[in-house]
């Protein structure tokens, strides 16, 4: 599994992570058919989280630990065993976060993953006694488009009380804001299409549907070319890299996790692009 990194960049949030390849997984006949997910922590109003499998110990996903709101589980796409799977989604003592430290149980459910697929366990809404939307987990199948001379890019909308959005790219944060948006009139818990660009350097902003105001503005990562030792790091400036791209909101007054006073966009890697050093 490829590693991953996690990028601050400017006065929004944005990340780079990389995504476990299927031909880097060993293959014999004591694995089972695997599926490869991940976690996000989309729940802005309580405490870090970690997620337990909990009906069995092999081939589940042992990392997921203190993740904060806007966090990726460590470890990105983990192989986890293919069949309907039972887990749950504590709240995480920050300081003692071993499964002794896990304390309110926020999700106890069953997600079935199909073998040779991909999924992200996007973790959205509120903690909090009657907020709404509640908490909740949407299990996202990420399928990848063919890596070409560019890259691609998708949106999905986590922004709870930001409203439906319009997403748009300008080269950079500052620049105005002109023509049709890349995704128009986009509703909370949408998960757009992978669209195809061309390499180079870009921002999304997040306006309120009909404005040109952005209320959301983040550089993507540039991501670094590979060589013939050093494999490359996607990006929107390296061909091949696949990009998503998350919009959430400000953490409500009084949160006991990471605090964010405005809403942010947090970008992912999802499939690096390909190697430039040769398989070991």
């Amino acid at each position: 599994m490829r590693l991953s990194r996690f990028v601050l960049l400017g006065a929004a949030v944005s990340a780079m992570v990389g995504c476990s390849e299927p031909s880097d997984v060993p293959t014999t006949p004591n694995i089972p058919p695997l599926a490869f997910v991940r976690y996000i922590n989309a729940v802005p109003d309580t405490l870090n989280t970690t997620v337990r499998f909990i009906d069995q110990v092999e081939y589940s996903p042992i990392s997921w630990a203190n993740v904060p709101f806007r966090g990726l589980g460590q470890g990105n796409y983990q192989p986890t065993a293919a069949g309907a799977r039972k887990f749950r989604v504590f709240t995480a003592d920050a300081v003692n976060f071993s499964v002794a430290g896990n304390t309110v149980i926020l999700v106890d459910t069953t997600i079935t993953f199909e073998a040779g697929k991909y999924y992200t366990m996007l973790h959205l809404g509120y903690a909090r006694a009657g907020a709404s939307p509640k908490q909740r987990i949407v299990a996202i199948n990420d399928v990848f488009p063919a890596q070409a001379a560019g890259i691609a890019f998708r949106a999905i909308h986590a922004g709870l009380d930001v409203g439906n959005v319009d997403i748009y790219a300008t080269a950079t944060t500052t620049d105005a804001i002109t023509g049709a948006p890349l995704l128009a009139n986009v509703p909370l818990n949408t998960v757009s299409a992978y669209l195809a660009r061309s390499t180079g350097a870009f921002a999304a902003r997040v306006t309120a549907t009909g404005s040109t105001t952005a209320v959301i503005s983040a550089a993507a990562p540039a991501g670094t070319a590979g060589s013939a030792s050093v494999d490359p790091l996607g990006g929107a400036t390296i061909a091949g890299s696949i990009i998503t791209a998350i919009a959430f909101p400000a953490t409500p007054a009084n949160s006991a996790g990471t605090r964010f006073t405005t809403p942010g966009v947090v970008y992912y890697v999802d499939k690096q692009p390909p190697r430039t050093t040769p398989n070991p």
